[in-house]
């Protein structure tokens, strides 16, 4: 990372500014766009300033002329560009999609748990904090606002700029995008009690505490105007940016997720009758460097190029290296032994284990499996001999088809939404309004492709539990069972929770379902308020 460049980072309150390096644009390595990195860096530190916040270096009263600012950047259509792809960027750091997300989502459900020896990531995953500002709170926090500040820029001052209207159009409809995604993400972590900022803030702004009511309705009204900004599809170097398929697969599971199971039929089944989507013929090529932007994938993090990590902060995903197995990777999150067990509850059409467990886990199969070049039995012969009930370790978005050890830059993209989780959303859609008969077509799709047999005959509540489990094993380690529990009302039930995974011992009603603000955020705005218990 170059740390000789460095700005003041926003805080959600906009009352502090701390140092923060400059990461050039992981997206300008993917789009095409001449000096995108270099102008942005150059604007950054001109565009705190015109918001009357000094940079990091010393104070001066001398007026550079040629120094860019928040009057003189957002001039032309490749100042909205580059202002569109510093958005898509922070999707790039550890609280948003490289890393965090697999714990805060995944590894704190009933899937998973932490045997890390670092204590505070093992109290994380136990509903425990010594300080509220611990690293995956701290970072899950500030990258995220730090995406919502970029995003409100591009929104704020890219329709006045003198460009082609269809551009302009969409790349405000893009930044609306990520912005209702990381407000999104905020919502399901923290809850409605958060700021809700939707324009640049001033130094002095404290902004209060909202409410779940109108966070979710911003969220509802940028995915909505995107999706009628963005495009169907990209070609060449703009594939990956947001389109309107995104946009109404996003709105659909942020209205599902509230339970608004009629309005959020509305757009899923837009995205399935648009018929530009399909699963993947081959399930776990979805989490490999072969399946980036595939058929099944409406919306995935690019990483770049990761052999540039070191000279340029060209980062990969690095989750798989905190979360994969032992040796390999620091194995900080595991399976659950209930979780590895759900994949055998049904077999498939031919008697097979449900496919999707070699995807998502290694374990001592039957007949072997290599674990990055080495036998699963020879690397972890010791455990075996000692009987270790629980040897088994999280595979998917992992690089195990290459010897050696799990590099921290994974050239993986993570997937945000795919085609198949549209298809159980609006199954789940469906059956919750009691057409049940109807959502029978769209659960079986998913189970086609892993060869199990076709549901029928079920009761509205057979199904929904049927709709779970094939969440549950379609979707480990991709930030959806946490989300799954609480739209569910599976939290409530914490007798079978602790069952699944003893962690939930330490879960309290009315308190864990929530993260704490970070303490250093309330400290400097009065107007936050902590959620409760904490």
């Amino acid at each position: 990372m170059d740390s000789s460049i460095r700005i003041r980072a926003p805080s959600p309150s906009a009352s502090t500014f701390a140092c923060e390096p400059v990461m050039p644009s992981k997206y300008s390595l993917v789009y095409p766009l001449p000096k995108l990195v270099m102008r942005f860096r150059a604007f950054l530190p001109a565009l705190l300033l015109g918001a009357g916040v000094a940079a990091c270096s010393s104070n001066t009263d001398v007026t550079n002329p040629n120094q860019l600012n928040s009057q003189t950047f957002w001039s032309t259509a490749d100042d909205a560009i580059q202002g569109v792809n510093a958005t898509y960027n922070t999707l790039l750091r550890l609280g948003t999609y490289l890393r965090w997300q697999g714990f805060s989502y995944d590894i704190r459900s009933d899937i998973g748990y932490s045997p890390s020896p670092w204590t505070d990531l093992a109290n994380f995953n136990k509903f425990t904090f010594a300080t509220y500002d611990f690293d995956v709170n701290h970072d899950t926090w500030n990258d995220t606002y730090t995406g919502i500040f970029r995003a409100n820029q591009v929104i704020a001052n890219v329709p006045g700029i003198n460009m082609d209207p269809v551009l302009r159009a969409r790349l405000v409809g893009e930044a609306k995008f990520i912005r209702g995604l990381l407000y999104f993400h905020l919502i399901t972590l923290y809850g409605g009690n958060i700021p809700l900022i939707t324009v640049p803030p001033l130094p002095t702004d404290r902004p209060a505490s909202s409410d779940s009511a109108k966070v979710w309705s911003q969220i509802q009204t940028d995915l909505t105007d995107a999706a009628a900004a963005l495009p169907a599809s990209y070609t060449g170097a703009d594939v990956g940016r947001a389109t309107s398929g995104a946009a109404k697969g996003l709105l659909g599971k942020a209205l599902l997720q509230q339970r608004k199971w009629a309005e959020a039929a509305t757009p899923l089944l837009a995205v399935i009758q648009s018929a530009r989507y399909s699963l993947d013929a081959n399930y776990g090529n979805n989490f490999t460097s072969s399946g980036k932007n595939n058929v099944e994938s409406l919306f995935e993090v690019q990483v770049g190029n990761p052999t540039l990590a070191g000279s340029q902060a060209i980062y990969g995903l690095n989750m798989s290296k905190m979360i994969g197995p032992c040796g390999p990777s620091f194995c900080d999150g595991r399976p659950t032994p209930w979780y590895f067990s759900q994949f055998f509850v049904e077999t498939t059409t031919t008697g097979q284990v449900d496919p999707r467990l070699d995807a998502t886990i290694f374990w001592n199969k039957p007949g072997g499996e290599d674990v990055y070049g080495t036998p699963f039995a020879t690397r972890y012969a010791s455990n075996l001999a000692n009987h270790t009930p629980d040897t088994l370790f999280f595979k998917k978005y992992g690089e195990y088809y290459i010897a050696g050890d799990q590099s921290w830059d994974a050239s993986i993209n993570y997937k945000v939404l795919r085609y198949a989780d549209i298809l159980l959303m609006y199954a789940e859609a469906l059956n919750e309004q009691g057409q049940t008969a109807s959502a029978f077509q769209y659960i079986n799709v998913v189970r086609a492709r892993v060869s199990l047999a076709a549901l029928s005959g079920l009761t509205q509540a057979q199904l929904r539990d049927a709709i779970l489990h094939e969440r549950l094993l379609e979707f480990g380690m991709e930030a959806q069972r946490w989300l799954d529990l609480g739209r569910q009302n599976l939290f409530s039930d914490l007798t079978t929770l602790r069952a699944h995974d003893p962690e939930f011992t330490f879960f309290v009603a009315n308190k864990s379902l929530l993260l704490p603000i970070p303490t250093a955020e309330i400290n400097l705005n009065p107007n936050i308020h902590q959620n409760p218990g904490w």
